[in-house]
């Protein structure tokens, strides 16, 4: 046994020595539980303003989702719909002839030579219509990329003609195919290995197939937040850029206009003067 346990062993507590010490005691235990009451009653004010904070925001969270989804819903419903895009166009109403009849005074009435008219972006450039921060040259890049995919498909057969004499039935002609769809492939194969693979097919996708940024995130696995919608957004707008750079698109230096006046003068050859 350790010498503490032989001291309260050999000094066990008297009547005296508990009676003296009891009402201390009972003071302290008073004391000490009325603390604990406070500071559970305490814990439960702040558990209740916690709860009341949790709800409000489950709340506000709750709003914004459903918000979310209506307006999902309206974004799914317009996902075909035109993007106008209004510009002026030669009036269908009127020819040449009237406009030179005008001209000449020999019609008094006035002819608006053009007219303005809402094209539909999205059979131009399709899904790219709908996205922003676009430049014109990435604009008409994309629409050159579109051109050079329809006109490089076979087009439809035409109709035959019955009335006509048969003479070979031997099968489809070789002038079918026009040399300007080779000349169309060729360069559309170009523009192709100047993107690569993905890009190709990231500007197929949206700009030929009218696909829209968000659909093609969804089908890539990428997410339906906006910070996957705009790293697809800005991989396209590069591979547009790589695309304007094999047209030609961008603007020409304006350099130093050259002309006959900036090209060297020859020296000036005096004549000899004569002697004496």
């Amino acid at each position: 046994m350790s010498k503490a346990s032989k001291a309260k062993a050999s000094k066990p507590l008297t009547f005296d020595q508990a009676a003296s010490e009891l009402p201390a005691a009972e003071a302290q235990a008073r004391a000490l539980s009325s603390a604990y009451s406070e500071a559970y009653e305490q814990c439960i004010l702040q558990l209740r303003a916690l709860h009341a904070i949790l709800a409000r925001q489950g709340a506000k969270s709750k709003t914004a989702l459903r918000r979310v989804d209506e307006l999902r819903a309206v974004v799914d419903a317009g996902e075909g719909r035109t993007v106008p895009k209004f510009e002026l166009v030669p009036n269908p109403m009127i020819t040449q002839g009237l406009l030179d009849a005008v001209a000449s005074g020999e019609v008094a009435t006035k002819h608006e030579a053009s007219i303005m008219a809402a094209k539909n972006q999205v059979v131009l450039v399709g899904g790219l219509a709908r996205v922003k921060g676009k430049t014109e040259a990435q604009f008409m890049a994309a629409a050159h990329y579109c051109h050079l995919y329809e006109t490089s498909q076979i087009g439809p057969m035409q109709a035959t003609d019955y009335s006509q004499v048969r003479v070979d039935t031997s099968g489809p002609r070789q002038d079918q195919v026009s040399a300007s769809q080779d000349d169309t492939r060729a360069e559309l194969d170009s523009c192709r290995r100047a993107l690569g693979a993905r890009a190709a097919s990231i500007v197929d996708k949206i700009v030929v197939h009218g696909l829209s940024v968000r659909s093609l995130c969804e089908n890539l696995k990428l997410g339906q937040g906006g910070q996957a919608r705009r790293r697809l957004e800005k991989e396209l707008l590069d591979a547009l850029d790589v695309l304007v750079g094999c047209f030609n698109l961008l603007p020409r230096e304006k350099g130093k206009p050259t002309g006959w006046r900036d090209a060297d003068r020859p020296p000036l050859v005096l004549p000899d003067e004569p002697e004496g």
